[in-house]
């Protein structure tokens, strides 16, 4: 297994970098972000390329030693819960190489194995694991909250696209006054969809755009991004989360790249403002796995998941089975 390291100025410029070097099967182990800059770890289960017979006979050794790992993995999965059985080591595998939390994957692969009876194919046990899927979008207002650059306007966008669609009346509002150039971009989609944008830049401001927003069907509120360490924007965030009322779906917008450590990082920053849902997004650039088997063993459902930026063909619900796929990808 190949592991490295790779910065960049943004997160699509780091993954890029990944892709390049390592290629589309790389797993997404870690991601960090400084002022600046972004940092993804990433591995990929292979070599480069060999050079010579001898570069061949050390690949050929290499893989041999990644095959006694994986049997003393195996091994330690079956010691730590005995009688764990052969039809669970393709999840567990996965669950591993994707790097979801140790602990989770445990419950995952209990909760699975509960499943697994008369003959039910791993697939199907784990998606039934995984609960019903999320009823998704029955609020009127709807307020979009997560770490920068993970996708918020362009999901707002998709499923305003997607609602106009099925013959409702959608407004826009948009609360980021931090991003250059926020307002602007809703404001084309808006023109695009032929939907009202509105802007609040504070949350008194916003109570007076959903007042003018009145006879729409559907409101969906754009907001700026933010993470752990950023008290004052996290603070903003709750305020808005507050004027938009009890009645607001509070969903957030989670990216498929997060590492286990980043996805615990992105639930620290915004447990606190109770989300309802999860739009996962990104799937085109990892499976997933770390965030989606958080957000599960915190009982928050995925509403969505988002693999590209189409508009509004990118973006559909979230089965049992399409999250199932995600987690036993590796």
């Amino acid at each position: 297994m190949t592991i490295n390291r790779y910065t960049a100025a943004t997160m699509q410029q780091a993954l890029a970098r990944v892709k390049a070097a390592l290629g589309p099967e790389a797993v997404i182990l870690e991601t960090a972000s400084a002022p600046g800059e972004v940092t993804v770890t990433a591995a990929v289960d292979r070599m480069p390329a060999p050079i010579g017979a001898a570069s061949g006979e050390l690949v050929g050794e290499v893989r041999q030693l990644l095959g006694v790992v994986r049997e003393l993995v195996d091994e330690h999965w079956r010691r730590e819960r005995p009688g764990l059985g052969r039809e669970l080591l393709p999840l567990q595998r996965a669950l591993l190489a994707q790097g979801v939390d140790g602990v989770i994957a445990a419950a995952l692969v209990q909760a699975t194995e509960a499943r697994l009876g008369g003959g039910a194919p791993l697939a199907a046990a784990l998606a039934g694991a995984l609960g019903e899927p999320s009823p998704g979008g029955a609020k009127r207002v709807r307020l979009f909250m997560g770490p920068p650059g993970d996708g918020k306007t362009t999901t707002i966008a998709k499923l305003a696209a997607q609602q106009q669609r099925a013959g409702q009346r959608v407004a826009l509002v948009t609360t980021d006054t931090y991003r250059v150039g926020a307002t602007a971009e809703l404001e084309t989609y808006g023109r695009a969809l032929g939907a009202p944008v509105l802007a609040a830049a504070d949350a008194r401001a916003l109570v007076q755009a959903l007042a003018r927003a009145a006879d729409a069907d559907l409101v969906l509120v754009d907001t700026a991004g933010a993470g752990p360490g950023q008290g004052p924007q996290l603070a903003e965030l709750a305020a808005l989360a507050e004027a938009a009322g009890a009645g607001a779906a509070r969903t957030l917008v989670a990216s498929a790249a997060a590492g286990s450590s980043a996805a615990a990082w992105t639930w620290q920053a915004f447990a606190p403002l109770a989300p309802e849902a999860c739009v996962l997004t990104k799937l085109d650039l990892a499976p997933g796995g770390p965030m989606l088997g958080l957000l599960w063993r915190r009982g928050v459902p995925v509403s969505h998941v988002a693999a590209g930026r189409r508009i509004p063909d990118d973006l559909e619900p979230a089965t049992p089975d399409r999250l199932a796929r995600c987690l036993l990808a590796a």
